[in-house]
């Protein structure tokens, strides 16, 4: 504890990863969610060039996180990837997440090429939350939360929890199930929104919401009509087939136009 009674943040940083160190507010208002949820301290990289200290620290809140902004070679005159580059801040400062803001020139979805968003994912030593740079994340009211009993449940409504506790926002916990299910499915339904209830602790201002359709990405792309915004687990199925056959977190990403959220528990 400091000398005035506040708990010390100096736990394991969030890793606020800036692909555009003069925009990329998702990233950053994720960043500080995220460190005020767990009580860490933010460390924002630039792989490319270096933050926007001045934007960093008019994003960050008076009695919120401090921010520390890590140096590091330009990666195009080094010749490292972006992706190098985060995987190996990470893993020095022992990020305990690493959060990135989708740019705009990247597509969603898993595309032909594999994009950079795709790279830091996939080569980070630890969980990563990407944003899909569709809107605001200030000022949310509502945050749909689709889960399936999936490996990223817990991160996923531990992200919701932070965002929602930051904005003051409701929770939606919401499950698909066909309108043919039997009972068991239903049974099976039912304990996934058990189980991410479970992630919210003491977080009171949610509700769950077991329902009936046949195409989950539909149902939560029709949904999120009423909602701020989206977050889910990062799709489970392997690169190829997110290509040939999709997945319900690309589809939802690819229809709406709010902010779209995915995490991946490593």
């Amino acid at each position: 504890m400091g000398e005035d009674g506040t708990a010390l943040r100096n736990g394991r940083p969030v890793l606020g990863t800036l692909l555009d160190p003069t925009g990329d507010t998702q990233a950053r208002e994720l960043s500080f969610a995220l460190a005020r949820e767990g009580n860490r301290p933010v460390r924002l990289l630039s792989p490319g060039r270096t933050p926007d200290a001045q934007g960093s620290s008019t994003a960050a809140q008076a009695d919120g996180p401090p921010v520390q902004f890590a140096c590091t070679e330009n990666a195009v005159r080094t010749g490292r990837s972006p992706a190098a580059v985060v995987a190996e801040e990470a893993a020095e400062a022992s990020a305990a997440v690493v959060t990135v803001e989708r740019p705009a020139s990247e597509s969603p979805g898993p595309g032909l090429r594999r994009e950079t968003t795709d790279r830091i994912v996939a080569n980070s030593p630890t969980d990563t939350v990407v944003a899909n740079g569709c809107g605001e994340l200030d000022d949310l009211a509502s945050i749909l939360v689709p889960v399936a009993g999936g490996p990223h449940t817990e991160l996923t409504v531990r992200v919701a929890r932070a965002l929602a506790e930051r904005e003051n926002a409701w929770v939606e916990l919401f499950t698909v199930v066909p309108a043919d299910a039997d009972a068991d499915r239903r049974s099976a339904a039912a304990g996934h929104l058990a189980e991410a209830r479970q992630y919210l602790g003491e977080f009171e201002e949610f509700d769950t919401w077991l329902y009936e359709a046949d195409d989950p990405a539909s149902a939560i792309a029709e949904q999120s009509a009423y909602y701020d915004a989206i977050v889910m687990g990062a799709p489970t199925k392997g690169r190829l087939k997110r290509v040939v056959f999709g997945s319900t977190p690309d589809s939802v990403d690819e229809c709406v136009d709010i902010p779209v959220i995915t995490a991946t528990s490593k």
